[in-house]
């Protein structure tokens, strides 16, 4: 098993307002065959959310409330931390 990986990104979830910073814990998703990642999406020690890559660079929220769109603005800058 894969050791989990921790870091933070800067995402602006309100216009005209400053970016938030959330810290991103990565884990192997073992609900899936293919070898993919789900990620814990923690702001001020409360997990607010778990989301995972779906097709076409969209993200899908596994746990948690939020916005898709925010869910998608997470998982953009989680694509970015990787490329």
């Amino acid at each position: 098993m894969q050791e989990e990986e921790t870091f933070e990104i800067a995402v602006k979830i309100n216009e005209g307002l400053e970016p938030l910073t959330f810290t991103i814990i990565a884990q192997d998703d073992i609900s899936t065959l293919e070898h993919v990642f789900s990620f814990k999406v923690i702001r001020d020690k409360h997990t607010l959310a778990t989301i995972r890559p779906d097709a076409d660079h969209c993200w899908q929220l596994l746990k948690g409330e939020m916005e898709k769109e925010d869910v998608d603005a997470i998982g953009s800058a989680i694509d970015a931390h990787y490329a």
